[in-house]
Formats: C-alpha cells, structure tokens, sequence
C-alpha cells in the first residue's frame, strides 16, 4: 500500500480488464494545447467586447454587441512558456489544496485505518458489490446538485479508488460514480447554487424559476449516468474474476476488525469531509480553508493513529511527493486560458460561435446555444468565467430570436458538463485522473457514449422548453 494514495489501482490491475493502451502523459497533451493556443493567436484575428463592472455585485460584465477588432498580439514561444508559470501562480489556492489533501489522506492511509475500513466494506458488500456503485453515486449527486461539489472531490479519490481495487472493478469508475456523478448532477440540478446563482441574475429571471422543468430532466439524466456506471462496474468486474480464473460466488474469510484507534482516525476523516461540505454550503469557505481543515485533520489523524510526530511528518512529506504532479497538471492548465486572453482571440471564439444563430430557428437557436456553450468549455473551463462572456452575448441574442431567457440559461447550464469532465484544459480534473491513475484517453473513450446521451437529452429538453415556454 505505499503507493496507494497517488496510484491506488496498479497498472496489471487495469491489464485484467483491457488490453494495454498507449498512454499520452497529460503534461505532453497540455503542453501540445498550449503550442496550438499560442499559435491559433497568430492565425485568428484579434477582437474583445467592452466591458463594465458592476459595482452592486462586483462582477465585470460584457457590454452586447460591443465586439470589435483590435491590434493583434500574437504570443510567441518565450510568453508562452511564462503563460505556465503565471498559471501555477494563479492556480496556487488549488494546488495548495491538492498538495495537502494529499499528504493528510497519505497519513490517514499510513495508520492502516482506511484499509481496513475499506476490507471490511469490500467483504460486506461481496455478493452484490455493484451496489457499491449508486451507494456512493448518491452521496456525490447530493454535493453535485444542491451546491456544485467538485474541487472537494480530490480529497475522496484515494478511499475510493481502494474501495473499487477491493470490489474488482476498476479506477476509472472511482472517478465516474463520484466526480462524474457530481458533475452530471450539478449540470441538471433545479437547485444547483452556483451556477444558477450566476446564470440566472445576469439573464435577469428569478432565481430558482424553471426548476420543475430541470427536476424533470434531472430524474432520467442522473439515473441513466449512474446506470451507466453500474453497467461499467459490473463489466469490469467479470472480466478481472475470468482473467483470475475465480468464481463471482466466492465467499472469503472476514478481514481483520477495525481497532480503537483505526475508530478515532475514520471519525477524524469523516468529520473533516462533513466540514468541507457543511464549509461550501453554508460557511462560504474557499480553497484555503479547505487545505487548511485538510492538513489540522492529517496531523491530528497521524498522532491518533500512532504514528507519532516524526511518523506523522515523514507521512505528510510522503503525500507531497506523490501529490506534486498531479497539482503541477492544474497550473499547467490554466496556461491555455492566459495565452488565448494575452493575444486577445478569446472574445474572438465566443464572437464567432455565437453569431450564426440568429439564421436558425428558434429551437435549433436555442440547441445551438447548447453546442456552441459546450465547446466554449474547452479555453474556458471555468463555469463562472464562461458565465461571464457568455451570458451578456446571448441574452440580447436570445430577446432578437425571441426565444426565452431561460433557454440562454438552460443551455449555459447544460454546456457545463463538457467542462466539467470532457476538457483536458480542466486542470482539477486532470490532477483527479492523475491521482486515480487513469489516463485522459482512457476517460475520454469511456466518457463519450454518456456525454453524447446526455448531450442528447439537454439538446431534446431545450428545444421542448423553447416550444411549451419552458
């Protein structure tokens, strides 16, 4: 188990299930979108809306229809090198907070309590272990869809990527039932407070309105991604039992009770994730309160679980070093997003994907609206920030094509899921597969059947809102 936390599954662990693949490391793949950002400043023409900042809310807003073409400043090799340092600089409250979950999770597993735990769910749950699967799918919808858990998720990953080692099934549905299922659920949740809290005032409809229409749509999206999982799960499982040559029925000797003291970690553990939760919902905490519960939890976990203070130290220094990659990824990242803003194309895009709507109906409009927020995902994998181009641009859009508001903030909504997980540009989830040892290629082939249903029943929903008035 030494190297559980920063890769819980082993690489023959995924070999019993699928046949080797070629990886691409995600430094090479975001390195390879950075030359192409960098070069796409050369070739695509120059242009920013105007904007203003509201003084009531503090939020910088685009002024509709102030496009225009500016002096291009391309960026060359030299800045966008520096793009990746400034990157990591503004991406320090998530790479702090992956830095020390990791080392405090890395404690908690040094003290045995986590394993143990997860032995012994592993042994409860042997004859139907694929109920594991909506178990916690339920736990995750819950941080999804009422506040938008996501950065929180990288804290969760390790126990759950040893719970699944346990179950037979693999890594990847570590990160589907729990990120993927935050991220489904908070895309179509009626009451998700992030984003609606964003979309909707700057669309100017009441916030909350619509919500009988999105609990509707909710109900078959959730349940069919966790069906999906379910269905992974259960596949991957009867291949590792063939390929071992055991039987699904095998029943094994019970693993060792959980100690005193292995109680004393786990409500340690426990009680932090209940403050992260209880933190974002109610207490309005960022990322440096996150680190900072994370690292209080993983010093007292250390002394608790006997590993004392020089244990407890050498355990956090253990987690550094196999979490620094994976944080390094969430800097890197965000490199794309500097560079497309330094040669000023990034209004560019949004202007180009946005403008052909106004030659379609108004339910492909509003579908369009869907597609062209999905693949604004990719330079900007930022909810709040794609909120903030975006939502002045369509709604003045939306009143000319005279379809409702509420399709402007539908399909801002729904576009979010391909930011949440089918963009490489979205360095938290980078840093997630990492930690996971799943590769984004891997990901990306399982992701894309699900993505395109559920891509479809956002596109089938918007257009059936624009024609009944949502």
């Amino acid at each position: 188990m030494s190297n559980s936390a920063a890769v819980p599954v082993p690489p023959e662990a995924h070999a019993a299930a699928a046949p080797a693949e070629k990886r691409i490391e995600p430094l090479l793949l975001l390195l390879g979108l950075i030359a192409f950002a960098c070069a796409s400043t050369w070739v695509l023409p120059a242009g920013r809306y105007e904007r203003v900042r509201q003084e009531e809310t503090g939020r910088t807003l685009v002024v509709p229809g102030s496009y225009h073409a500016v002096v291009a400043t391309p960026v060359g090799a030299w800045e966008g090198l520096k793009a990746i340092t400034r990157g990591l600089v503004d991406a320090a409250a998530v790479v702090v907070y992956v830095l020390l979950a990791g080392a405090a999770l890395t404690v908690v597993e040094l003290t045995g309590a986590m394993g143990r735990l997860v032995d012994r769910i592993a042994w409860t749950t042997r004859r139907r272990p694929v109920l594991i699967v909506p178990a916690v799918s339920v736990l995750f919808a819950a941080g999804g869809a009422t506040y938008g858990m996501y950065d929180e998720v990288i804290a969760f990953l390790p126990a759950l990527c040893l719970l699944t080692q346990r179950a037979r099934f693999d890594a990847l549905t570590a990160v589907a039932m729990s990120i993927g299922t935050a991220s489904v659920a908070g895309t179509f949740s009626p009451i998700e407070t992030f984003k609606l809290g964003i979309a909707q005032p700057l669309a100017e409809v009441p916030l909350f309105s619509g919500g009988v229409f999105r609990a509707c749509v909710f109900v078959p999206a959730i349940v069919g991604w966790v069906g999906f999982v379910s269905w992974h799960a259960s596949r991957v499982r009867r291949a590792r039992l063939l390929a071992a040559g055991e039987a699904a029925a095998a029943d094994p000797e019970p693993p060792a009770p959980l100690t005193r003291r292995d109680f004393v970690v786990l409500a340690m553990l426990n009680g932090t994730m209940g403050l992260l939760v209880l933190g974002a919902a109610r207490l309005g905490w960022g990322l440096v309160d996150f680190s900072t519960a994370m690292l209080g939890m993983g010093l007292a976990a250390g002394l608790a679980g006997g590993l004392g203070p020089a244990g407890t130290a050498r355990g956090l220094a253990e987690g550094f070093r196999r979490m620094a990659y994976a944080a390094v990824l969430v800097g890197v990242a965000r490199a794309v997003l500097l560079v497309l803003q330094d040669g000023q194309v990034l209004d560019t895009l949004a202007y180009t994907l946005f403008s052909p709507l106004s030659a379609l109906s108004r339910e492909m409009s509003a579908v369009a609206m869907l597609l062209a927020q999905s693949l604004l995902a990719v330079p900007i994998p930022s909810d709040s920030g794609r909120a903030m181009v975006t939502m002045p641009i369509v709604v003045p859009l939306s009143d000319l094509l005279q379809l409702p508001r509420q399709a402007t903030v539908v399909a801002y909504q729904y576009g979010s899921l391909a930011a949440s997980l089918m963009t490489p540009t979205a360095g938290s989830f980078l840093a997630m597969l990492a930690i996971a040892n799943v590769s984004f290629g891997r990901w990306f082939r399982f992701m894309l059947p699900a993505f395109a249903g559920l891509l479809l029943i956002g596109a089938v929903a918007i257009a059936i809102g624009v024609r009944t008035g949502f």
